[in-house]
């Protein structure tokens, strides 16, 4: 069958990244746009299983709802799957049900949020089947079915809507267990070369080489929608993916999309061994925390091609630390050790924060910007704590109330806690961003890059952005 993945287009406000906060989506400086990784996944297993598939990116067409339909109904697919963000919902929906509607034919929708809010997304007539968890065999056993003519009943991991209009929500998928057994993805479907990271030349594109975190921090969408358990692939499946970026579609410059790269370090290291054996010439970054590195590592990864890490600080306050955000930066000395040693190898850094968790008082949120400080990370990024549907952080503050989901943006809090008003949690974020780089000692180091001080202040001003 021909089968169109599509990546909606973001909303007129901002744009919205939807494989980042596990699945559920953020606002981004609007010079990001990584690939939907997520469908290009999806896609290898269908080629695999025989289909012809199609990848359509409405972002990197750079076109909005009524276009992406159009496009979508020039492909005639036989079967259609769109992937989803918690602050696009409305508007991901709206194309799904006007793409049901045109074209007759079954549509699904995958992403963490319709994962934890499978029966709300039936509310209206938009969708056939919700993907939840893992998308890749579950997709492919929604298209087997469409195949044959059958309904989707007893396909594991989809809510759906029978032909009587009842909604069967079917048994969970369990995570896939051999991740090298998944086909690479599949990035001839993608245009590669309009991908792109602020401050970076040249097309970008994202890699998945492992998935789970075991720290299991109470507001993280990685662990919800990828588990407590620590799956990778091996090395040698990992280094096929990058040779094959490197060789076959010129891709130069690779952001590791790990919820914790470096969890297992003999595993990055025989890829650092493998890219300089290889004679891979990469750039590359990650995501990783302070108590899985250390200076021997940093110096094998920057020999190997790494040239940014982005490390969890989320917060300086221990008690903070301890019940949100598990426990990963206690110890600030350590912390100061890895950061040095980072600027030591050259390779620049970004520093997670976050503000406004339930207990956090603004003596709290000081102890965090003093410590920020102190490390003195090249970039830092302060974002609102956000409850996602599913999360422990969501369980403990739902009650009996109902979340905005338009709000989810990262940036935007969704309400304030005893100590604070949302708006004043707002308000710290953006003096955080102030305080921190227009120190003089810091301000003098970023006029020396014009250009990515004017980047940043356009990120600046468009992350509050709210939808209308």
């Amino acid at each position: 069958m021909k089968i169109v993945l599509v990546n909606p287009p973001s909303p007129p406000e901002f744009r919205v990244s939807r494989g980042l906060m596990g699945g559920f989506g953020m606002a981004v400086n609007p010079d990001l746009l990584y690939p939907p990784i997520e469908l290009a996944h999806v896609a290898s297993v269908l080629e695999a299983d025989g289909h012809e598939v199609a990848i359509f990116d409405a972002d990197a067409e750079d076109i909005g709802p009524e276009g992406a339909l159009e496009a979508v109904r020039k492909m005639s697919p036989a079967f259609v799957c769109l992937d989803s963000s918690s602050t696009s919902l409305d508007q991901d929906l709206m194309l799904a049900g006007s793409i049901k509607s045109e074209l007759g034919i079954p549509v699904s929708i995958l992403g963490s949020q319709v994962t934890f809010t499978p029966g709300e997304i039936f509310d209206g007539d938009h969708v056939d089947a919700v993907v939840k968890g893992e998308p890749e065999y579950t997709v492919r056993d929604l298209v087997r079915r469409t195949a044959e003519g059958l309904d989707f009943a007893g396909v594991e991991g989809i809510s759906w809507r029978d032909a009587a209009g009842e909604i069967i929500h079917e048994p969970d998928r369990g995570k896939i267990d051999d991740l090298d057994a998944l086909p690479l993805p599949s990035r001839h479907l993608l245009k590669n070369e309009r991908y792109r990271f602020p401050g970076v030349e040249g097309a970008v594109t994202t890699v998945k080489s492992s998935r789970g975190c075991p720290l299991d921090c109470s507001f993280c969408g990685y662990t919800l929608a990828q588990g407590l358990r620590f799956r990778f692939r091996s090395p040698e499946h990992v280094l096929a993916e990058l040779s094959d970026l490197h060789d076959t579609h010129g891709i130069r410059h690779v952001v590791f999309r790990d919820p914790i790269f470096t969890t297992r370090k003999d595993r990055i290291e025989a890829i650092c061994e493998g890219i300089l054996e290889r004679g891979l010439e990469l750039e590359w970054q990650c995501e990783t925390a302070v108590k899985v590195l250390s200076r021997p590592l940093l110096e094998k990864m920057a020999a190997a091609g790494c040239s940014h890490i982005s490390l969890g600080v989320e917060s300086g306050n221990e008690i903070i630390q301890r019940k949100h955000c598990g426990a990963k930066l206690l110890d600030h000395d350590q912390a100061q050790g890895v950061f040095d040693a980072c600027r030591d190898v050259g390779i620049e850094t970004r520093a997670f924060c976050m503000i406004g968790f339930p207990e956090e008082t603004p003596a709290m949120v000081e102890e965090t910007l003093n410590l920020v400080e102190r490390l003195d990370p090249d970039q830092v990024q302060f974002c609102a704590v956000t409850a996602y549907p599913g999360t422990p952080l969501y369980e403990m503050l739902r009650g009996t109330r109902d979340f905005d989901y338009a709000t989810m943006t990262g940036y935007q809090a969704l309400e304030g806690n005893e100590h604070m008003t949302a708006a004043e949690i707002e308000g710290w974020i953006k003096r955080a961003y102030r305080r921190f780089y227009l120190r003089p000692k810091r301000l003098a180091r970023e006029l020396s890059h014009p250009a990515r001080l004017m980047g940043k202040a356009a990120r600046y001003f468009t992350l509050f952005n709210k939808r209308a």
